[in-house]
């Protein structure tokens, strides 16, 4: 039997519609946020979710509850999971994006940055460079975000073992868009899109990529 996780980036926030880097800061969704996240909601109107989880942060939950709104099905209580939160950027918490390139380039030297930006595993290496950029900020690095995000859901799945469930997990664009890449999955350039799915199988033992990044009809 297998858990279907079906992995939502939240709906845009206002953070996301000024270009600024969002980590931890938490801002609420906009209204083309709401409106995407209804329209995905609508796309899985017919999907019976077992449980639903969020991060602990308030822009994801927001997402969980309008794309819940939509459902047709038996509605699942919403659980935060700290386990499921994006990855902390430190000192660069709402830097505008345009601004990240110059100061990467300052402090690492346009080497790292265009290694990083090339590298086969884009998203592993930009992750990797914000902690190298605030050092005493203990950012998590690629390895250690990617063993949480896998921790936590197996964790989730082993709690259905034998059983065909469908389970909606919403968060962030790093921390998913790396699992993903993880599983040798083809991520987008700018990250996984808000209000987007990815659907990721898992049998108990190891997980495996269905679709990602979809905006049409899902099953």
């Amino acid at each position: 039997m297998t858990v279907h996780f079906y992995l939502v980036r939240h709906g845009q926030t206002q953070l996301n519609r000024h270009h600024r880097l969002q980590g931890i800061t938490d801002s609420p969704l906009t209204k083309k946020g709401i409106r995407r996240a209804s329209k995905l909601g609508i796309q899985l109107r017919n999907i019976e979710f077992a449980s639903v989880y969020t991060s602990d942060l308030r822009r994801t939950q927001e997402t969980a509850r309008i794309i819940l709104s939509e459902n047709q099905k038996r509605l699942a209580k919403i659980i935060s999971e700290p386990g499921l939160r994006e990855i902390s950027f430190g000192n660069f918490e709402e830097m505008k994006n345009r601004h990240m390139v110059p100061n990467a380039i300052k402090k690492l030297g346009i080497g790292q940055i265009f290694g990083a930006a090339t590298s086969k595993k884009r998203v592993t290496a930009m992750t990797n460079l914000f902690g190298k950029m605030d050092e005493g900020a203990q950012i998590e690095d690629a390895k250690q975000l990617n063993a949480r995000i896998t921790r936590t859901l197996s964790a989730i799945g082993k709690q259905y073992a034998g059983q065909d469930v469908n389970i909606l997990i919403v968060a962030h664009a790093l921390i998913l868009s790396l699992f993903i890449e993880n599983l040798s999955g083809d991520v987008p350039l700018f990250l996984l899109k808000n209000a987007r799915v990815s659907k990721v199988d898992y049998d108990g033992v190891k997980f495996k990529i269905v679709n990602v990044n979809k905006k049409k009809s899902i099953k």
